[in-house]
């Protein structure tokens, strides 16, 4: 693996650092690594979250490294965002839950990276956001939806277009970040999270996400009959009848290890 991007197993959680000091930004290298990680993390069955985060104390991800766009070539540019959809599809179509820990600075597409997470925390002192219209660029890597999907479209206008980076409590308070707190303790709480998502059942885990992030465009009828379809789907499969099981004999189920207590 790149080094530019660590893998740490904790139980069925995994901790995935981008590690590209001083300022965690965006290579080929590390937008392939990851890409590659989240992808060999989505097949192994022991994990069902991960947790993100930038090395250091003091940046997430200042997003893509400049020099990659100082020529102006268009087939580089091309690469560059091709290789940030793929790394940061990899996260959205990961099976289990994603957190965000933001340790420091989240910019451009560091902050892309976090908002394709399904849970983002942040540490007071953060900054978070998308400047790219200050280097005549755009976001490129899912931002304009995402932000916008986030915090509505007149703060995704005012952080995009006016370049207006947000502190971890106006954050919290505009829905970009779901919890802020204080400084060292992004990781730690992301990891607790992370670890009540491992706890559930991989499969109902995977189903029940689908539904939600399907239900914005769903009527309440017929999300009724995905639930169904989902619910007799998950009935009676080995994980179902275990689960079940362990809990009317008050027990821990079989996916769960005594690292999981």
């Amino acid at each position: 693996m790149n080094n530019q991007i660590v893998i740490e197993h904790l139980g069925q959680s995994a901790i995935v650092t981008i590690n590209n000091p001083p300022a965690n930004v965006w290579t080929l290298e590390s937008l392939q690594a990851l890409a590659a990680a989240m992808d060999a993390l989505d097949a192994d069955q022991q994990v069902n979250a991960v947790v993100l985060t930038g090395a250091g104390e003091k940046f997430f991800s200042a997003g893509a490294d400049l020099q990659l766009f100082a020529n102006g070539t268009n087939p580089l540019a091309g690469r560059v965002a091709d290789a940030f959809a793929l790394a940061f599809n990899s996260i959205r179509q990961f099976h289990g839950v994603t957190v965000a820990a933001i340790n420091g600075y989240a910019l451009g597409g560091g902050l892309e990276c976090a908002l394709a997470c399904d849970y983002i925390v942040a540490e007071r002192g953060a900054q978070l956001g998308l400047p790219e219209a200050s280097v005549g660029l755009i976001p490129c890597a899912g931002g304009t939806k995402a932000l916008a999907d986030r915090v509505g479209v007149p703060w995704a206008k005012r952080i995009i277009l006016g370049g207006e980076s947000v502190d971890a409590e106006l954050a919290l308070r505009i829905g970009l970040v779901e919890e802020v707190v204080d400084a060292g303790l992004a990781k730690i709480m992301a990891v607790s999270l992370a670890g009540k998502v491992s706890r559930q059942g991989r499969s109902a885990v995977l189903a029940a996400r689908r539904l939600i992030e399907g239900s914005q465009q769903c009527t309440l009828e017929r999300q009724l009959l995905q639930e169904k379809a989902a619910f007799l789907e998950l009935m009676g499969s080995d994980e179902q009848r275990e689960g079940v099981s362990a809990f009317l004999e008050k027990r821990k189920p079989s996916w769960l290890t005594d690292d999981d207590d």
